[in-house]
C-alpha cells in the first residue's frame, strides 16, 4: 500500500506553499453559502455576476430559472446576500447558461429532447423583463458575452437522441444595435470530412461526420472580441472563429498526453485502497470541458479544465480486447479497473488495442492561440488533493468513499476562471468529483505555481441527502461554474470567487487574500 500522507509532494510550486514561502499562495475564506436543499437536481449549476446591480445569477435546473442573489456589505466581515427572486422560465426552457454585461442578462435555455433540444438566447433586463429572445443551435450549453459586449455567443452541444442527431454548431448573436434588434449568425461544420480531420489528428467518431459529431462545450473570447475558442470535447479539439466575419477559421487538434512519463501519471485503480499516483502506459486525452482567454504581456492564451468525456464506448482494461504485447502481467494487474477507449488505439488495424488511451488528463493545460501545448499541470491536481485529503481524494460527487473516481478520470477538472491580484494572474479550477478549488499563479504561463486549494466538504460517511440538515452538513458536492469578482468590481472591496455546485445545489461566496 503507498500512502502519499508520507509522500513528498513531487513538486516544487506545492512544496514552497506548503512550507509558506510561496508569494503567488492565496488564501480563500468562505464568507456566504446559498443552500437550495435540493440533493442532484442542478439546483445551481452556474454563476455570474453583474457589478452594477451587486447580484448573481445562478443557474437552477431544479425548477426551472434563473436565482438571484442580492450582494450586501461593504467588507467580508459584514457581507450578506438575499434572495432577490427570480428570472422566470417557461416548463420547457430548459436553463444551461447565464451571462450579464452592461445590466443585460442573456440566459440559455434548450427545448425537449425529442425534438432535438432546441435552442434560444432569452435577454431580460435586471427587473426581470423579458427583452428579446434569439434562436440558436440545438442545446445551447453555455453562453458568454464579448468583452466589448457587442457579441453573445453560445455553445450549441447538439447531442443525439434516440431518434435525432443535431447539428453541433456555435451561433454568433450581434446585439450592437440593441437586443431587439439582434441579429444572429451560426457557425457549424458542413465543410469538414472525417478524413481530414482524422489525418489531422481530431477525434471523430467511426462512422459520423464532424458536422454532427463535433459538439461544442465551451467558448472562451479573446480580449480584443474579435476570436474565439470553441472546446470541442469528445473531439479532443479547439475550434478557432472569426467573431465579426461568423467564420469558422480552422480546428485546433489538442494532441495526447503521455502518462507513462514521470510527473505525468495517475491512480488508475478505484478498489486497491490505496493513493497509487505513478506512470500509467496510456495516452490521454485532454478533452476539456470550461475554457478560459487571458492575456500576458500582450500574448493571449487558452487555459483548460480538462475533465474528459465518453460517449459510452469506454471499457474496463480487464474487460478489453487488447493486444497480447500491450500490457504485462503486472500492468494488467494495476490496471484492470482502469476505464479506456475501445475506439481509439489500434495501430496495426489488426481488430485490437495496442495503445492505451484514457479519458481527461486529469489535469489543466495552457495553449497557445493556435492550439501549441505551452504548459500542463501533469500529477499536481491528484497528489495535491491525495495530499490535503488523503484517503478522501478521488472521491465522488455524490456519495462519499474515498478513492472512488481513480479508474474514471480522478478529480475531473470542470469549471475554470481566470482573474489578476496584485498585478499576478491566477487561475481557479474546480473540481467536479473530489470537490473543492485548486488555485494556480498562471503570471508565467510556462511556468505555473500552485496558490491554494480550499475544499468545504466533510466527508460524511453515513447521511440522508433528502434531509435538508444532512445536505448542508456535507458540505459543496460537484463544483461546475466558477467566477472571479475582482476587488473593484464588488462592494465588499476583495477578490472574491463564487463557485456553484450542481449536485449539492448550494452557491459558495469565498474572499481572497495573498
Amino acid at each position: 500500500m503507498r500512502a502519499l500522507r508520507s509522500l513528498v509532494l513531487a513538486t516544487a510550486a506545492a512544496a514552497a506553499l506548503a512550507s509558506g514561502h510561496d508569494a503567488s499562495a492565496l488564501t480563500l475564506k468562505q464568507i456566504l453559502r446559498h443552500e437550495s436543499g435540493v440533493f442532484n437536481k442542478g439546483a445551481a449549476e452556474i454563476v455570474t455576476f453583474d457589478p452594477g446591480a451587486n447580484r448573481f445569477y445562478v443557474v437552477d435546473g431544479a425548477i426551472p430559472a434563473i436565482d438571484i442573489l442580492q450582494l450586501e456589505g461593504s467588507n467580508p466581515e459584514n457581507a450578506k446576500w438575499s434572495e432577490a427572486g427570480q428570472l422566470e422560465l417557461a416548463k420547457d426552457e430548459s436553463p444551461t447558461g447565464v451571462a450579464v454585461h452592461g445590466g443585460v442578462i442573456a440566459a440559455s435555455v434548450h427545448g425537449a429532447k425529442e425534438q432535438g433540444r432546441p435552442g434560444k438566447v432569452i435577454f431580460f433586463d435586471g427587473s426581470g423583463k423579458r427583452l428579446a429572445e434569439v434562436a440558436t443551435g440545438s442545446l445551447p450549453d453555455m453562453v458568454t458575452f464579448s468583452p466589448d459586449g457587442r457579441y453573445v455567443l453560445t455553445a450549441n452541444e447538439g447531442e443525439p437522441t434516440e431518434t435525432l442527431d443535431p447539428d453541433g454548431s456555435v451561433s454568433i448573436i450581434d446585439i450592437s444595435g440593441g437586443v431587439a434588434a439582434a441579429k444572429a449568425v451560426t457557425v457549424g461544420f458542413e465543410g469538414l470530412t472525417a478524413a481530414d480531420m482524422r489525418a489531422a489528428g481530431v477525434r471523430v467518431f467511426p462512422g459520423k461526420e464532424p458536422k454532427t459529431d463535433f459538439e461544442p462545450e465551451y467558448v472562451a473570447i479573446s480580449a480584443d472580441s474579435k476570436t474565439a475558442w470553441v472546446g470541442l470535447q469528445e473531439a479532443n479539439a479547439f475550434a478557432k472563429i472569426d467573431i465579426a466575419a461568423g467564420k469558422l477559421l480552422g480546428i485546433l487538434p489538442l494532441g495526447v498526453k503521455d502518462h507513462s512519463r514521470p510527473g505525468n501519471g495517475f491512480d488508475p485503480h478505484d478498489k486497491d485502497s490505496a493513493i497509487d499516483i505513478a506512470p500509467v502506459p496510456s495516452r490521454g486525452f485532454y478533452m476539456p470541458d470550461a475554457i478560459a482567454a487571458f492575456t500576458v504581456k500582450g500574448t493571449t492564451y487558452i487555459i483548460s479544465a480538462n475533465e474528459g468525456d465518453a460517449r459510452k464506448e469506454d471499457e474496463r482494461v480487464e474487460k478489453a480486447k487488447l493486444d497480447a504485447k500491450t500490457l504485462d502481467d503486472a500492468q494488467s494487474k494495476r490496471l484492470e479497473r482502469l476505464k479506456i477507449s475501445t475506439i481509439d488505439g489500434d495501430t496495426d488495424g489488426d481488430g485490437d488495442i495496442d495503445q492505451l488511451h484514457t479519458y481527461g488528463a486529469r489535469s489543466f493545460t495552457i495553449w497557445d492561440a493556435n492550439g501549441k501545448l505551452v504548459y500542463d499541470s501533469g500529477d499536481q491536481i491528484e497528489r495535491i488533493t491525495a495530499d490535503r485529503l488523503g484517503n478522501n481524494f478521488n472521491n465522488n460527487n455524490d456519495e462519499n468513499k474515498g478513492d472512488s473516481r481513480s479508474d474514471d478520470k480522478g478529480p475531473e477538472p470542470e469549471g475554470v476562471d481566470v482573474g489578476v491580484i496584485g498585478g499576478r494572474t491566477y487561475a481557479f479550477i474546480g473540481l467536479e468529483r473530489t470537490g473543492g478549488v485548486i488555485v494556480f499563479d498562471i503570471s508565467d504561463p510556462a511556468a505555473p505555481s500552485f496558490a491554494a486549494y480550499e475544499n468545504n466538504r466533510t466527508f460524511i460517511t453515513s447521511f440522508d441527502f433528502s434531509l435538508k440538515s444532512d445536505l448542508a452538513a456535507v458540505g459543496d458536492l460537484g463544483p461546475e461554474g466558477v467566477r472571479f469578482i475582482p476587488a473593484d468590481g464588488n462592494p465588499l472591496g476583495v477578490p472574491l470567487l463564487a463557485v456553484a455546485s450542481e449536485v449539492s445545489g448550494t452557491v459558495t461566496l469565498y474572499a481572497i487574500s495573498r
